[in-house]
């Protein structure tokens, strides 16, 4: 029995750092940082730099953009109770 190859957008990922960097994440973000038009989608004052989740998907399973917001790094930090 032949096993077959999977695409690298059907490939699981083992950390969240893989997650990070897997093709199908990559391109949710691109969707919500061009969504975002060159503004951080919480203050709208700044471009955004980051990507936020407003609720992590299950482990196993990946993003929507409607789940996450394009923000910069200072409401990033904000929203996570950290000093920028």
């Amino acid at each position: 029995m032949r096993s077959r190859r999977l695409s690298s957008e059907q490939e699981p990922y083992r950390s969240y750092a893989e997650y990070l960097r897997h093709p199908r994440f990559l391109k949710v973000r691109a969707e919500v940082f061009k969504r975002a038009a060159g503004k951080c989608e919480r203050c709208g004052k700044r471009p955004p730099t980051e990507p936020h989740h407003l609720r992590y998907p299950p482990w196993g399973t990946f993003d929507v953009p409607e789940n996450m917001i394009a923000v910069c790094h200072q409401c990033h930090c904000d929203i996570h109770g950290k000093a920028a």
